[in-house]
């Protein structure tokens, strides 16, 4: 299935297989100049890479194309604020991040190159844990110009074995192997989608984090996002816990 940006299976695979070429051609089979996760979501977006690293200012854009221009972030978000800062009055700006929903892991062998001891990872993302992280983006999440884009995929992620005692395995590289689908984030609508059903009518911060899948301490922050959509409103306390209630359809934004 295609999303409304051209995004689907079709896509995914000519962005690996002109990604795998890239690498060929620059580098020998297997090694990238650029991150692959980052340059398959490049050019899923836009096939055309003369439209890639487009110079805006004092910021380059991963991607400016006639719908906008496009961030690709794969953690960290906070260090987007200068740059959304400066693009948004101007341009349609629509941060990327992908959700790596499950994923293998692989260790190489630093001296023959070798790949052992492939295992699935027990590690899970979900659409819902970006939330937590645009709290740091709040000042941006309700600007006409602004919209998120979860890409979920699955994957491989390499590690390659150290020689120091404390990290004896640091990663290396994530190839996407299999794309599941993409999650838009602008309207009310769309996060409150990220809620799923069976919270009790009034919930702590708390209770909303296990609902998410995330850890209890994140919930204030994915609860500050939901609020400030208008997803969530406060309903008094529990103790020293703030409540809160789904807001009714009518107060959404």
């Amino acid at each position: 299935m295609e999303t409304n940006l051209g995004m689907g299976e079709t896509s995914f695979a000519a962005a690996c297989r002109a990604v795998e070429a890239v690498g060929r051609a620059d580098q020998g089979v297997g090694t990238l100049g650029e991150k692959t996760l980052h340059a398959v979501i490049k050019r899923m977006i836009e096939p055309d890479a003369a439209r890639h690293e487009v110079k805006l200012g004092s910021y380059v854009a991963d991607v400016l194309n006639d719908r906008g221009v496009f961030e690709v972030q794969t953690r960290n978000l906070h260090k987007l604020k200068p740059k959304l800062s400066a693009l948004l009055p101007y341009y349609p700006v629509t941060v990327v991040v992908p959700v790596i929903e499950t994923k293998c892991l692989l260790t190489m062998d630093p001296e023959t190159g070798e790949l052992t001891g492939r295992r699935k990872s027990p590690k899970r993302e979900r659409p819902a844990g970006v939330l937590p992280e645009l709290a740091y983006l709040k000042p941006f999440l309700r600007d006409p110009n602004f919209s998120l884009l979860l890409v979920r995929l699955e994957g491989e992620e390499v590690r390659i074995r150290t020689d120091s005692k404390w990290r004896p395995v640091r990663r290396l590289e994530f190839a996407p192997t299999r794309f599941l689908g993409a999650v838009p984030l602008k309207t009310a609508a769309d996060y409150a989608a990220l809620v799923p059903e069976g919270l009790p009518e009034a919930f702590t911060a708390r209770e909303l984090a296990g609902a998410l899948g995330l850890p209890g301490g994140r919930g204030s922050a994915a609860a500050n996002v939901l609020s400030c959509m208008g997803v969530l409103r406060r309903a008094g306390a529990r103790g020293k816990a703030y409540l809160y209630t789904i807001a009714k359809e009518e107060e959404t934004c």
